[in-house]
């Protein structure tokens, strides 16, 4: 999709009315929802009433094998992303998390994940990053504001969120036992409520983590140990910790050259 210059970007007059109320009525708004749904297969219905397309751009998904393009559109209620099969025209796999179960942490820049943030959700969280650093605080400064209005002018989201998981590269051996090596054999596992990389002689255990499935699912001994003791103390180190790191599975494809498309805002933050 073409990207819009920022002197380019239409603003709807200036009321008192809320400004996302405005762009949702917009006869432009509609064509922007129904061009997206129409580019993505198999895509739900994203026409709405007040729903507004608040921007869309190409962001890299740190995945749990490797990064991974994929194309994002924030609405004023809900955030949607798609794998890129044709840039700007065909999209597949769409996902949609609605926007007042999604929490946003920026990360610490490394040089593997430069510009990143990190968004968590009940069913799933991963890590994103932008072109460039500008890029990155255009999309916290539109994510900030559309989370308060999906809230109503409130942060009050779930407070259970999907684990953040390790990628598979950064452990050869167990986090847990620090013994078992990982091979052909010996298959890498993630802890579903920690996000660490285990080996299976590590993680017998299930659990009920309602906030991601209706049944038990594979847990690490320290978790089982914490989970079935909540006042214990827990000095390991928290996923918080790992933000920059943490990634969530996803399906596998061939390989993508992150394109660098700025991202494209149809108002100015300051009018959400």
């Amino acid at each position: 999709m073409h990207p819009t210059k920022s002197n380019d970007i239409r603003r709807p007059p200036a009321t008192n009315e809320d400004g996302l109320a405005q762009l949702s009525r917009l006869a432009e708004n509609v064509k922007r929802i129904k061009s997206v749904q129409d580019k993505f297969v198999n895509s739900q219905n994203l026409q709405k009433e007040g729903r507004a397309l608040v921007g869309e751009g190409i962001l890299m998904k740190v995945c749990r094998k490797k990064p991974k393009q994929r194309a994002f559109f924030l609405f004023n209620d809900i955030l949607v992303y798609g794998q890129v099969v044709i840039s700007g025209r065909k999209y597949s796999q769409q996902k949609i998390i609605p926007l007042n179960e999604i929490k946003i942490t920026p990360s610490k820049d490394t040089p593997e994940n430069p510009y990143a943030w990190l968004i968590s959700s009940p069913k799933k969280s991963f890590v994103v990053r932008a072109n460039s650093d500008r890029e990155r605080q255009e999309w916290l400064a539109h994510l900030d504001r559309c989370i308060r209005y999906a809230c109503g002018g409130t942060n009050s989201q779930h407070s259970a969120v999907a684990a953040h998981w390790v990628p598979d590269d950064k452990a050869d051996t167990c986090m847990h036992c620090h013994s078992s090596k990982f091979s052909a054999y010996n298959r890498r596992h993630h802890c579903r409520n920690c996000g660490l990389i285990i080996c299976d002689g590590c993680s017998k255990r299930r659990f009920l983590l309602p906030h991601l499935d209706s049944k038990p699912v594979r847990i690490c001994d320290a978790c089982h140990i914490k989970l079935n003791n909540p006042n214990l103390d827990e000095s390991r180190p928290t996923q918080r910790d790992r933000a920059a790191d943490s990634s969530d599975s996803d399906g596998e494809e061939g390989p993508a050259q992150f394109a660098p498309v700025p991202a494209t805002f149809y108002q100015n933050v300051e009018n959400l």
